[in-house]
């Protein structure tokens, strides 16, 4: 009899690649500035606010461009300071707010990098746990003498190489995003500092 356990743990396992795959596709390099606007903070009336809850903030197709729209126009001069202080030129068209950023920093980029490392490990997560829900349900099916124990054997066996597949498939899809994220200069001191020396 074919085991059909390694089958269910290969469809979530593939579930998963394709779900990270989407994921990676909104990890950007811009993300870095969107940060740092993001967490502007303002008072209104002596309440602390935070961005969202005075403005809409959205990318442009120029990368080097960020606008918020400002929901009440009296609040222009409070984000105008804040915008100053974080030392990015602006101006002011109406209820919007056009931003000029910079090019990011080794350092802010790899707060983006951590972000996406921080996704890999939700997605290798899920392999883990398809891994994992796959064998205990073959050994729990040996135990009420439903498969023997050499099902089950080939059922852990082929979970376990489909584990690798796609977890590895995973890893390189996370270093050529973080090698587009940083770009050729930052990328190779990235491997010279972060990565662990691969032996």
């Amino acid at each position: 009899m074919a085991e059909k356990y390694s089958d269910q743990a290969e469809n979530l396992m593939k579930a998963a690649v394709e779900d990270y795959v989407e994921v990676l596709k909104d990890v950007k390099s811009t993300d870095a500035n969107l940060t740092i606007i993001r967490n502007i903070r303002i008072n209104i009336q002596g309440k602390p606010r935070r961005l969202v809850d005075v403005a809409d903030l959205k990318k442009t197709d120029d990368p080097h461009k960020l606008q918020l729209l400002v929901f009440n126009t009296d609040h222009i001069e409070v984000l105008s300071e804040q915008i100053d202080e974080v030392n990015f030129d602006y101006d002011v068209d109406g209820q919007f707010i056009n931003i000029n950023v910079p090019d990011p920093t080794y350092k802010q980029l790899m707060e983006v990098v951590d972000d996406l490392n921080r996704k890999k490990n939700s997605a290798m997560g899920r392999l883990t746990k398809a891994k994992s829900e796959a064998t205990t349900r073959a050994r729990t099916a040996v135990e009420n003498e439903f498969i023997t124990q050499g099902v089950a054997s080939a059922a852990s066996r082929k979970c376990e190489e489909y584990y690798e597949n796609y977890g590895n498939q995973i890893s390189e899809m996370t270093m050529e995003k973080v090698k587009a994220i940083l770009g050729n200069e930052y990328f190779e001191k990235y491997k010279s500092e972060e990565l662990d020396p691969i032996v």
